[in-house]
């Protein structure tokens, strides 16, 4: 099965007819793809399309395995994955089967006979993983890796798809089910209309005519008493003008709004007070609703409070009736009980307060307290009105993926200069004020890693890199001759593997990872490829990133590690000459250019590595130490490489955060001086800039150590306090670690004086002053904050 990524450098290549979007595009032509009336298998009902391609991909590779692994749902407390997919030929793989469950995708690769493994992502997440196994034939391999990573894209397609489509059957379902609790909050509403029509007519006509009957009796008796000259006639009269006036008071409640004033006025508690006050048993409140609500929820739980209270205070008991008034979330909650109440008759009075409440979206339940002889009567009503809350749905969640997207916590502060120029980049890029194809912001987002770039050049870098990250020494440990195209870089990884990356532009295929090189020995390796990540677990690499560049070393090659680019060269932290002997004149001028003032782009560091035993003369040693940041020794054998990596580590803080800060700083003074930002963001920028000033002793420790600039005196005192032997306040002062603060106060304050007079020197050129004055600043920030 043919591939179709098109080379770098030659002509695109035709699609052939069994690649995966060819497959895609056909069985959609057709009809094949599941539509929405078939039922879901757990993966939108794309498993036979799945299988498909995973069969296409075993068959085109020649391997004997190919299987699709993605999150196990089984609800575990640590995640698992397992095969969701799996495609085997007939006659089984030979030699061991993979186990059913990995805690990690990355640890796939590690098994035996897994031949090559690629992650399915979508938007920088990783959501499952495809893996090749067992191998017919071992090299080399008849298709190219962008086989494998189209069909990732395919195969990530089809997963989006599912997950849209069982969102929307979700969505459809929760649909479903708000019709059917409107209709039942509908017929709720209906019968709590019926309760409030029979409850307004017996406030207007049955209880009024009883009371009137009751009045009209007390009359007729009244007439007796007071022809008969019954001194009770006055008792009968006073009973006569208290029914009226109940009778009178009970109409004009149902004039006001059925409830009483108060509740408008004052609110539930005061109410429920005043219907306290009128009980014949005490009645104790607590705690408080908060904030006043709409009148409909402050009368619903009025109503239902009031009636549970007098519920309580009638149907037996013994002692007070206590209520408590509170708050669960946006949940109103009255809790109203008595001791020995008998809650079965508590229960039927508010039979139709439950249903009233019900209809609101809220709850009334009447229990008995646990461990106690009470009944206690909740009433439960969301603060807004519209029955329960729809269910959320319910996805499994994506796993980041190991290498994608932007930085995690790009917020986050490293450095007390990182934070605001970090949240300016983050405001950069989410608010979108600048180009999505800003060569600078890309860059400066992928420096967020925290990880030191090292472009490693000249005639001996393979085998420096050899020694440095503690690789096989054999003659096939070397890369295949077709990757020669491609920049190779290394960096530390848990595992032993290799990530094969796609070229920017190129057909859509993603990332690519292998165990060892066999897996690059395949026609046409380097189509389509624009770097090989190498990672191993070896700890000199840790915090940095290895560039290995193949190409001519020349004043072509310095101009363009200047210049702003994301692709396969430009602007690394540090250069790393790997010679075999003295420099030669292309090596010379490349030197000379990187490290030019005053040209476009960034001057890095540069190390020159001189291997041991080089027939290099003292004076071809002298010249590289003028035009180099140092000049280190090295040799092939094990721990040759140490005195490459001290002098790596003491010129890159790659702990401190302070090179992201730097690169986040450079890529916004990028876009200010492109007048791609607005006013108010120009103004935050350069305040950004005078507040850095973490990343301005960087610089300018850099420069000192580079003997771009030479201090007349102090100049290992200036090394020292700008951290070149630490970033701990009392080593930068020359003091030991036990040192008190009096003694480090003492300490800045004298250096502080000793560069503030170097600052005024007349000796002292531009140059010089404006370094005593950093310098300066230095120490003011020791004295009052101690460093920190």
């Amino acid at each position: 099965m043919p591939g179709t990524t098109a080379s770098v450098s030659g002509p695109a290549r035709t699609p052939g007819p069994a690649g995966p979007f060819t497959v895609l595009a056909r069985l959609t032509a057709s009809g094949a793809l599941p539509t929405a009336d078939r039922p879901d298998d757990g993966l939108g009902g794309y498993r036979s399309v799945l299988r498909t391609l995973l069969r296409d991909l075993g068959r085109a590779y020649g391997t004997r395995y190919a299987a699709l692994w993605l999150p196990a749902a089984d609800g575990a407390a640590c995640q698992q994955w397992t095969p969701a997919v799996a495609w085997q030929p007939r006659r089984r793989a030979q030699g061991a089967a993979l186990p059913g469950r990995a805690d990690d995708p990355d640890v796939l690769l590690t098994w035996a006979g897994v031949a090559a493994t690629v992650d399915v992502t979508a938007g920088g997440v990783r959501y499952g993983t495809l893996v090749l196994a067992h191998r017919e034939q071992p090299e080399p391999w008849p298709a190219p890796a962008a086989l494998l990573g189209e069909t990732a894209v395919c195969v990530g397609l089809l997963l989006r798809l599912a997950r849209h489509r069982a969102a929307g059957t979700a969505a459809r379902n929760r649909a479903e089910r708000a019709v059917r609790q409107a209709d039942v909050v509908r017929l709720e509403l209906s019968a709590v209309q019926a309760v409030e029509r029979d409850r307004l007519a017996t406030a207007v006509t049955a209880t009024p005519d009883r009371q009137l009957q009751a009045i009209l009796t007390r009359t007729c008796a009244l007439e007796g008493a007071l022809a008969a000259g019954s001194p009770g006639a006055e008792a009968i009269a006073a009973t006569i003008r208290a029914g009226l006036h109940e009778m009178i008071e009970g109409f004009r409640t149902v004039v006001r709004g059925v409830y009483p004033q108060v509740l408008r006025g004052s609110g539930v508690a005061a109410a429920l007070e005043e219907v306290a006050a009128a009980l014949s048993v005490p009645v104790v409140f607590h705690g408080e609703l908060g904030r006043r609500q709409s009148w409909e929820i402050e009368s619903s739980l009025y109503q239902a409070a009031a009636s549970a209270v007098a519920a309580l205070s009638v149907h037996g008991g013994d002692g007070p009736v206590s209520v408590e008034l509170s708050r669960d979330g946006d949940v109103l909650v009255i809790r109203a009980q008595r001791a020995e109440a008998e809650r079965t008759r508590v229960a039927a009075v508010l039979r139709d307060d439950f249903r009233r409440l019900a209809a609101l979206g809220g709850r009334l339940s009447v229990d008995r307290a646990s461990g106690r002889a009470a009944t206690v009567v909740d009433i439960r009503l969301p603060a807004r009105l519209g029955g329960n809350r729809p269910e959320a749905a319910r996805t499994v969640a994506p796993v980041p993926a190991a290498n994608a997207g932007a930085p995690e916590d790009l917020l986050g502060d490293y450095t007390a200069a990182g934070a605001p120029v970090r949240r300016l980049l983050g405001r950069l890029v989410d608010h979108r004020e600048t180009s999505a194809d800003s060569v600078p912001v890309r860059v400066a987002l992928g420096r967020q890693d925290r990880r030191a770039r090292v472009m490693v050049v000249g005639a001996q870098a393979e085998q420096l890199l050899r020694v440095l990250c503690g690789l096989p020494g054999d003659p096939g440990w070397a890369p295949p001759a077709g990757t020669c195209g491609a920049l190779i870089c290394y960096e530390y990884g848990p595992y032993q593997r290799i990530t094969l990356g796609p070229v920017r532009g190129a057909p859509p295929w993603r990332p690519v990872r292998i165990p060892d090189w066999s897996g690059v020995a395949w026609p046409d390796a380097a189509a389509g490829l624009d770097r090989l990540l190498v990672e191993t677990p070896t700890d000199a690499l840790r915090g940095l990133r290895l560039l290995h560049c193949r190409d001519r070393v020349d004043v072509d090659l310095a101009v363009r590690l200047r210049r702003w680019s994301d692709g396969m060269h430009g602007l690394p932290d540090m250069v790393l000459l790997a010679l075999g002997g003295p420099a030669s004149a292309a090596e010379s001028e490349f030197l000379t250019m990187l490290r030019a003032p005053g040209r476009e782009g960034f001057s890095p560091m540069v190390i020159c590595a001189m291997r041991e035993g080089a027939a290099a003369s003292s004076g071809s040693r002298q010249w590289l130490r003028t035009m180099s940041d140092a000049v280190v020794d090295w040799h092939p054998a094990a721990g040759g490489g140490r005195a490459v990596d001290e002098a790596l580590r003491a010129r890159l803080p790659v702990q401190s955060g302070a090179l992201a800060a730097r690169w986040a700083l450079r890529a916004l003074v990028a876009c200010h001086a492109a007048g791609q930002l607005d006013d108010e963001f120009a103004h935050a920028v350069e305040a950004a800039v005078a507040g850095a000033y973490q990343v301005a002793e960087l610089d300018l420790l850099q420069t000192l150590q580079g003997r771009r600039i030479r201090l007349p005196r102090g100049h290992d005192d200036a090394l020292r306090l700008l951290g070149a032997h630490g970033p701990d306040p009392r080593s930068r002062v020359g003091l030991p670690g036990d040192a008190d603060a009096e003694q480090l106060t003492r300490a800045a304050g004298r250096a502080l004086a000793f560069w503030r007079a170097q600052s005024m020197a007349p000796d002292s050129g531009p140059e010089v002053r404006g370094t005593c004055a950093l310098l300066v600043r230095a120490c003011e920030r020791l004295l009052t904050d101690g460093g920190g």
